[in-house]
């Protein structure tokens, strides 16, 4: 089966990190393409290593011409290739996908995945999908609380969508093959020995809960200064965020890294996770520090709560109220027995997001659904 995933570009963000490691799982697999449209901007790619990879980049400033000179080169790309599937990956990409079964392919199965726009019910995203979905095969969502939307904002057939939960690279987010001297690299950063380490990474915008991370650890740094936060991420409220650290004058006690690329050296670092999203079409980031045994907790949020289970592979709290993440934090704090067998728990549970039953579960998907809409 030949398939063409298609995304809108291959800049950092989750759906391209997806693909990246799909197609880095698949070296050998001659069937699948990459195809980056990158109409808007050149360069700063995530680097694909895998030879069936191919980006568009007219160069013409004038957008609307720029869209039609992508949009016929993805079509003989596509009539070329004779795919069996084309995945579409963001929305410049569903758009190229549709227009290409509409007006040239008819009888190639389309698959929409749907990483997480549908959230924020944007109009012109959410009246396309409707329009489109005749045309689609299939929509993959990122989590169930993803389909739901789907659903809810876009009317799609409840048969037409199945959950595929992201996946986390068992074999990179290792313990034993991270090789990271963590004493050594926490000294580097200013860490005192004894210090008991939290992070939280992400976009800094309101709802990635960045605040209530900042607020919890106000709190409990009036109670007890043998902590230290890291904050890894950037974005439109860092300043924000600066001038709270620095009315709250924690200057010494939050750490602000910026975008780390290295994120089993971030997560070494830790003794604790934070997620304090508001919520999230599934995210990365909690399977990923379960993996490297770091325990998590999360905000009780779609569709967090569905990857972490309360009190068995981490722990929730209630969302946007820092005094209940303080209450969980303490909670770990002093009770190394639960600490210890919501790590356990989590490295069991984790092993089912793996990138190799991810690769075996969307082939089977390719095959079990193919049908031409």
């Amino acid at each position: 089966m030949r398939i063409i995933h298609i995304i809108d570009s291959m800049r950092v963000g989750g759906a391209q990190v997806l693909v990246k490691g799909l197609f880095e799982a698949q070296k050998d697999n001659q069937d699948i393409f990459l195809y980056v449209l990158d109409f808007r901007k050149p360069s700063e790619n995530i680097d694909v290593q895998h030879k069936n990879v191919f980006i568009s980049n007219p160069n013409i400033k004038f957008l609307p011409l720029t869209f039609f000179i992508s949009l016929f080169a993805f079509k003989n790309f596509a009539k070329h290739k004779n795919p069996d599937v084309i995945h579409c990956h963001l929305f410049a990409s569903q758009i190229f996908g549709w227009l290409i079964k509409l007006l040239w392919i008819r009888n190639v199965s389309l698959v929409f995945h749907e990483h997480g726009q549908i959230f924020r019910n944007d109009f012109w995203h959410v009246l396309f999908l409707k329009q489109a979905q005749k045309k689609v095969s299939l929509f993959l969502a990122v989590s169930k609380a993803t389909k739901n939307k789907l659903i809810e904002f876009a009317k799609i057939d409840n048969n037409k969508i199945i959950v595929l939960y992201n996946f986390v690279d068992l074999g990179r987010f290792n313990r034993e093959n991270a090789r990271i001297n963590i004493q050594k690299e926490r000294e580097k950063l200013g860490v005192d020995k004894g210090e008991f380490v939290i992070g939280f990474v992400g976009r800094l915008i309101p709802r990635k809960g960045w605040r209530v991370f900042i607020e919890a650890a106000n709190s409990l740094l009036k109670e007890n200064s043998n902590f230290k936060f890291i904050i890894a991420g950037d974005g439109p409220d860092k300043k924000g965020m600066l001038n709270l650290i620095d009315r709250y004058k924690l200057e010494s006690k939050i750490l602000c890294l910026g975008n780390v690329l290295n994120m089993v050296w971030f997560y070494s670092l830790l003794d604790l996770f934070i997620i304090p999203s508001h919520w999230e079409p599934m995210g990365l980031t909690e399977i990923e520090a379960q993996a490297l045994g770091i325990p998590v907790i999360s905000s009780d949020a779609p569709a967090l709560n569905e990857i972490i289970v309360d009190y068995e592979n981490g722990l929730l709290f209630e969302s946007k109220n820092y005094e209940s993440l303080v209450e969980k934090i303490k909670m770990i704090c002093a009770n190394e027995k639960l600490k210890k067998r919501l790590m356990e728990n989590a490295l069991v549970s984790v092993k089912k997001y793996s990138l190799m039953n991810y690769v075996s579960r969307l082939n089977d998907i390719y095959v079990s659904y193919e049908y031409k809409s």
